[in-house]
């Protein structure tokens, strides 16, 4: 059974249908006493008892969290059917997916949304959790920053503590495999370095405006090659982040901090921030570098198809 406008759930009342995840039906809602808006996540009615626990989990991840980039969990209860369902913060803003849709973004803005989002992550990481399915369209780009958070992820539907059994990521759509990390596609168990190669996908595409390829017969481009007027920092941060060999990515904590240096040089020599806040002349950013970088090669297909990364280069010991 669906609710329509003005249906009731416990103290809240809908205002309409938002969609759907794998787990649950999303419905926009006002509280009957508070002055706020909230989004309810209600289990679908034909679902099996494991998405009942599924959505339970995602609740309780939440509520673990507390950051102004994830939204915070108001309720939960059960409908008259058993059915679970919880209501949690409406951040509302333009999803990523729609601002990419215009092609590159400068390479400012980019090292800034992926810092933001790497705070984010940080902080779900350091409290064992895991998102699995981090890609455009599960960020949304807020008009005014929370808290200097431009960014938040709302949906957490496949997160996973971090000591969870390996399970396959559920995708909405084929696409969104290409923002999937290899290890994630073997059904092997997550941890935070599957995180951080969506967030490369991520920042790749934001910088080149094209997913990285990773094939025999499209080997992968460095986003250098794509993007040369880049700060190579950010190019070589990026392509990090995308090694096929997770013990060569760096972590969450890394790329905020390297990058919360870059942003706010970048910011300087474009005139957004003051020159007071100038960091210190310490030379170029001092950025980790992995035992895998890229290979760079000559090439001419440069059309963005989804696909696993793969290098071709040796690693260093």
């Amino acid at each position: 059974m669906g609710f329509v406008a003005d249906d009731r759930i416990a103290t809240y009342r809908v205002e309409r249908e938002l969609g759907s995840t794998t787990t649950g039906v999303l419905y926009q809602a006002v509280h009957l006493v508070l002055p706020r808006r909230a989004i309810i996540k209600v289990m679908h009615p034909s679902r099996m008892q494991q998405f009942a626990v599924q959505l339970l989990r995602e609740a309780c991840l939440l509520e673990a969290l507390h950051h102004p980039g994830i939204p915070k969990v108001y309720e939960s209860g059960l409908l008259e059917d058993r059915r679970p369902w919880f209501a949690f913060e409406m951040i509302e803003g333009t999803p990523l997916s729609e601002r990419m849709v215009d092609g590159p973004m400068p390479s400012v803005e980019v090292a800034t949304l992926i810092r933001d989002l790497a705070g984010i992550l940080e902080h779900a990481h350091k409290r064992g959790v895991v998102h699995r399915a981090l890609r455009p369209d599960q960020v949304v780009v807020i008009a005014r920053a929370r808290q200097h958070c431009g960014v938040a992820i709302p949906d957490w539907t496949e997160a996973r503590t971090h000591d969870s059994p390996g399970e396959a990521t559920m995708l909405p759509v084929r696409a969104a495999r290409a923002y999937l990390a290899p290890e994630l596609s073997r059904g092997e168990t997550a941890d935070d370095r599957a995180d951080v190669f969506s967030l490369g996908v991520v920042a790749y595409h934001a910088l080149t405006g094209a997913l990285p390829r990773g094939t025999e017969r499209h080997p992968f481009i460095p986003s250098i090659e794509r993007c040369p007027e880049a700060p190579p920092e950010l190019a070589t941060l990026i392509d990090q982040m995308l090694s096929p060999d997770r013990f060569d990515r760096p972590t969450c904590t890394e790329i905020r901090s390297d990058l919360d240096w870059l942003a706010e040089a970048l910011s300087i020599e474009l005139g957004l921030e003051d020159d007071a806040h100038a960091p210190s002349a310490s030379g170029s950013l001092r950025i980790r570098r992995p035992r895998w970088t890229p290979p760079i090669e000559p090439t001419t297909a440069l059309s963005p198809m989804p696909g696993e990364i793969q290098s071709k280069s040796d690693k260093r010991d």
